[in-house]
């Protein structure tokens, strides 16, 4: 009997848990009559969520569109893909707010949580977050676009601006080598900007013997210069004396050229010079090597000599 009674109990016991439990839930959701339920906010919560992510998107479209339509407004592509791209990320935040106070959840919590987070990702992300800087200042700044021919500080880097990221910018050299570089590099850096003006100057430095009619040399070299239809009038090519080396007058032809001709022009200009030069019988200097093949008397007689002295 007493076993009975005790089966009794504890089946009335779990009943009465199960029953406390769902009436919680019930109460939870449907509200105790005094409150509005909390079934209803969280149908609101997921309309206003539906609702702000078809509105976030149509904005964005707009904003795209915009940007289509007016090319002036913004012209470099990377700009555009950044300002979209935070655009986006404030909306979904600021929908996200307010979805969760819509549900009742306490954002105090969540903004400590946020500032932990930050802190630490800061830490731990110090070169990332110096990376990301250095983008937003050169997408703002715009040192260079896309496109763009550019050498950063003393390297050999340079090339044509392929693309220009939140991290890393992506360069493609004249040998068709894709070379990325962080951005803090290129802020660290002097950057030289090869297209920003559309002239460039080409400047070819070639030295002449010290037997050489100066007046002669310089005058063939701005002839070979006048003689190309690529090359600009104005500013006029001119040629100057630029130094006294130990065996040679360094000469230095100067002219301008437009900028996407560069390359093209300076290669052509050498090659000119040098069957100008030997056409005209200039003569350019350089370190020759002489070898003499001497006989067994001579060989004889010059160690004798060696030994006299």
């Amino acid at each position: 009997m007493i076993l009975t009674d005790g089966w009794t109990s504890f089946w009335s016991d779990v009943w009465k848990s199960i029953t406390d439990a769902w009436n919680q839930v019930v109460k939870f959701w449907a509200g105790d009559g005094e409150s509005i339920p909390y079934v209803a906010n969280f149908l609101l919560a997921i309309i206003v969520l539906l609702l702000g992510v078809a509105l976030i998107k149509f904005i964005i479209f707009i904003i795209n569109r915009a940007f289509k339509i007016n090319r002036g407004i913004i012209k470099e592509r990377s700009v555009k893909s950044f300002i979209v791209s935070t655009i986006k990320i404030i909306l979904y935040f600021i929908l996200v707010l307010i979805v969760l106070n819509i549900l009742r959840v306490s954002l105090t919590g969540v903004a400590e949580i946020f500032s932990s987070a930050i802190l630490a990702i800061g830490l731990s992300l110090q070169d990332v977050i110096s990376n990301f800087a250095s983008g937003i200042i050169i997408l703002t700044s715009k040192p260079f676009v896309t496109g763009d021919y550019i050498k950063i500080g003393e390297s050999t880097v340079e090339g044509n601006v392929v693309d220009v990221r939140f991290l890393v910018t992506t360069i493609e050299t004249v040998n068709k080598q894709v070379v990325t570089i962080p951005n803090k590099t290129i802020t660290g850096s002097i950057i030289t900007n090869y297209t920003k003006n559309p002239l460039r100057r080409v400047v070819v430095d070639i030295g002449v013997d010290y037997s050489t009619d100066i007046n002669k040399a310089k005058a063939v070299l701005v002839e070979i210069a006048n003689k190309d239809n690529r090359v600009l009038l104005d500013p006029k090519p001119v040629c100057y004396v630029t130094a006294f080396e130990s065996s040679d007058i360094n000469l230095s032809l100067r002219c301008y050229v437009p900028n996407a001709l560069y390359w093209d022009v300076y290669f052509e200009l050498n090659e000119k010079i040098l069957i100008e030069f030997n056409r005209q019988g200039i003569k350019i200097p350089y370190n020759r090597l002489v070898i003499e093949s001497l006989n067994a008397e001579e060989k004889i007689n010059l160690e004798n000599k060696g030994k006299v002295l």
